[in-house]
């Protein structure tokens, strides 16, 4: 084929598709690849809940021979050691503001970097802090233009329980740059919007992978949605629309980057056969997990109740393996989404610091005793989660091996993502960023010392293998850190409303990213 009449069928095949925007980058990935273009950066933001038991987080030593914790040893067995860094003594001190307080403060300082103003009104108890500037996943998007995207970005949280009243600073990450009017307990104010995650694994699901479809996927409740589903339950996928296009696609791309439709085609059949299988029969098997879920498996939601009965933190049915199973999936449909390129940012949520995620078995000497995490927390404080192991108190105990839980859980999905390859023939890992972080230092609602774990990235910079102590370094240079691996600087982020105040930061760690 002439390059003329290559250039007219490529423009003709991006014309029939339509609103397939999936397909159009499909083509340009498999182009961008036969140049063999780089890959493009990525960031995926994950959040864990109630900060962390400090005897089992902080390693012996310092750098690359560091000595392994407890609570990291799920990452290394996961063979992560040399994609990850480990960081401990970071602060949000500095940046508070006067409103609200605990996790829900704690988690809009951490994501925005800026102080909180006031408390949302309305609510049982004056906690639920609004945020006063973008969240660090929108201020990226918007200042790094290889992160953008048709689709730009998505939130996702595998369960979104909290103790009362729908409250949105526990339950979100993500803040956007446009403001509006809400109700304050003194007056009104401004608050950036709050871009809400998405609790259904399937819808996410859809929102991404309907741009496969010509004319799109649809949102949630139209038609083209309700297609795709059904799709789903008759175990088809949504490539089967769009057959005699990929097989253009084919014919349109260099002979060399054949291949590469294939590998687009396996990532998304791959996490469509976990759907499909939880919508036909309510069961699924996920590697090193053997679920049974109904069908259209989603978390918990709030029900609009008051739950915050500290004095009674059991429950009367496990969460834990249905959790694991949502954030596998979700974390699926994003690692997908990320091999094809329709996404590079995202944010995922396990759960909300005042979550109620019930675990059996983790409290020592009740095999069969339910207790609810964040409820449990309340019984102790900060300075029982520093004593000795010896003489530490039971409910100390349970708090580790719940984070235990979820490390083990979130180092199989980072270790997944390592072993994959993405749409220009690179390690997916390798130029994907995942910083790892909660929203408090530990159930006592203290702001220091701060753990925060940073995974993959190094194609872009980051020098893993190592743990780094920094005592007091304002948890925002967390974020320059991430910044300066994406190509940006201070100077590029002057306007930002997190760098207005010169306590807030001191620039980007310069042990991490080169």
């Amino acid at each position: 084929m002439s390059i003329s009449n290559y250039r007219f069928a490529r423009r003709s095949f991006l014309y029939s598709v339509g609103g397939a925007v999936g397909l159009k980058t499909m083509l340009r990935n498999l182009h961008a690849s036969a140049q063999q273009a780089a890959s493009p950066p990525r960031l995926l933001v994950v959040h864990h809940p109630v900060g962390t038991i400090r005897p089992d987080f902080e390693p012996t030593g310092t750098g690359t021979t560091y000595t392994t914790s407890r609570l990291l040893k799920p990452f290394e067995t996961a063979n992560l050691r040399a994609n990850m860094v480990a960081l401990y003594g970071l602060s949000l001190e500095s940046i508070p503001g006067p409103g609200g307080e605990g996790h829900q403060k704690g988690q809009v300082i951490m994501m925005t970097g800026t102080a909180t103003k006031f408390v949302r009104a309305g609510e049982l108890i004056a906690q639920d802090t609004p945020a006063d500037g973008p969240s660090f996943d929108q201020i990226f998007l918007k200042n790094a233009k290889a992160l953008q995207t048709n689709k730009g970005y998505v939130n996702a949280i595998a369960d979104s329980r909290v103790d009362y009243n729908p409250e949105t600073s526990t339950c979100c990450l993500s803040y956007d740059y446009a403001t509006r009017s809400v109700q304050a307990t003194a007056g009104n104010g401004v608050e950036n919007i709050p871009l809400f995650p998405e609790l259904s694994p399937l819808q996410l699901y859809t929102s991404i992978f309907g741009s496969m479809m010509p004319g799109g996927g649809g949102a949630p409740g139209s038609a083209q949605n309700d297609q795709l589903i059904r799709s789903l339950k008759e175990q088809r996928s949504v490539l089967d629309y769009s057959l005699r296009e990929l097989a253009r696609i084919k014919t349109l791309a260099p002979a060399s980057e054949s291949a590469k439709i294939d590998l687009h085609t396996a990532a998304i059949r791959k996490i469509e056969t976990q759907l499909s299988a939880q919508l036909t029969n309510g069961t699924v098997t996920l590697p090193g997990c053997v679920a049974i879920a109904p069908a259209n498996i989603v978390g918990g939601k709030y029900d609009g109740g008051n739950h915050r009965d500290y004095a009674n933190p059991t429950a009367t049915a496990s969460d834990e393996v249905l959790h694991g199973q949502i954030g596998k999936l979700h974390m699926g449909v994003i690692k997908s989404a990320f091999i094809c390129d329709l996404l590079r940012v995202a944010t995922f949520q396990w759960s909300p610091g005042v979550n109620h995620i019930a675990f059996q078995g983790l409290y020592p000497g009740e095999a069969s005793t339910i207790y609810m995490h964040h409820p449990l927390s309340h019984r102790v404080n900060s300075a029982d989660t520093r004593a000795a192991i010896a003489s530490r108190k039971p409910e100390v105990e349970f708090l580790s091996r719940v984070e235990e839980f979820y490390n083990t859980q979130t180092a199989a999905i980072i270790a997944d993502f390592k072993a994959s390859t993405d749409a220009t023939g690179g390690n997916l890992l390798d130029s994907t960023i995942i910083p790892y972080v909660t929203e408090v230092a530990a159930c006592g609602h203290e702001y220091y010392p701060m753990p925060a774990l940073i995974f993959g990235g190094q194609k872009l910079g980051i020098k893993g293998g190592q743990y780094l102590y920094l005592d007091r370094r304002p948890h925002n240079d967390l974020w320059l850190t991430v910044a300066k691996a994406l190509g940006l600087t201070t100077d590029t982020l002057k306007t930002e409303k997190f760098l207005q105040d010169a306590k807030s930061f001191t620039g980007p760690i310069t042990q991490v990213v080169a």
